[in-house]
């Protein structure tokens, strides 16, 4: 059996119970470093990997052992579910993990179920036209997306919104930014970092 394990934003604090059971139980944990740091510590064989498609080949290779893959924050908001879905045909079971949007949400004391949840990590979406249709939208960063670039591309399409920038989050230098459009484009930030625009035109 493969499990795919959500372990939350970070801090083990912050993993459920039944992911804790179920990584005690397996044969094996697999995941990327940072990951695999973040759990725990465990008796049970931990394995490090630097792509989706050597989890693919370990778990295709081992298919009579129980293996948890580890996943930050929940693996079906953006997470590694689709990969394994698409590509594995064995048996799977998913346990959920808190995400960093849910975590910042909560650091914020701001409600979401009306917010836009999005991605760019290796992906483009109608941006623009989306932070102008919804009060709140929830960005999920890369390289190419960072919070500035984001704040940049408001800022030339004359979008008025208060910026909350999440890096770190749930660590011990965990920070989190507020600031204005102009404000938040010329800062340097994190590639990977949560960013909540609140619309404010």
């Amino acid at each position: 059996m493969v499990y795919i394990v959500g372990i939350g934003p970070g801090n083990p604090k912050y993993i459920i119970p039944l992911a804790v059971e179920t990584m005690e139980k397996v044969d094996v944990i697999i995941g990327f470093e940072r990951a695999v740091a973040s759990i725990p510590k465990t008796n049970v064989q931990k394995i490090i990997v630097k792509t989706l498609k050597n989890i693919m080949d370990y778990i295709t290779e081992n298919i009579d052992k129980d293996i948890a893959i580890i996943a930050s924050g929940d693996p079906c908001f953006y997470g590694i579910v689709n990969y394994i879905n698409n590509n594995f045909k064995g048996k799977t079971e998913i346990v959920p993990g808190i995400s960093s949007f849910q975590y910042l949400m909560c650091k914020l004391k701001k409600p979401w179920q009306n917010a836009h949840l999005g991605s760019m990590h290796g992906r483009q979406e109608d941006f623009i036209e989306i932070v102008k249709s919804y009060e709140i939208s929830v960005w999920l960063t890369d390289k190419s997306n960072s919070p500035q670039a984001l704040c940049r591309k408001l800022f030339d399409n004359n979008i008025a919104a208060t910026i909350y920038v999440g890096l770190e989050l749930s660590y011990a230098d965990e920070k989190i930014i507020k600031g204005t459009v102009e404000e938040i484009k010329d800062k340097v930030f994190d590639d990977l970092s949560v960013v909540v625009i609140e619309n404010i035109n």
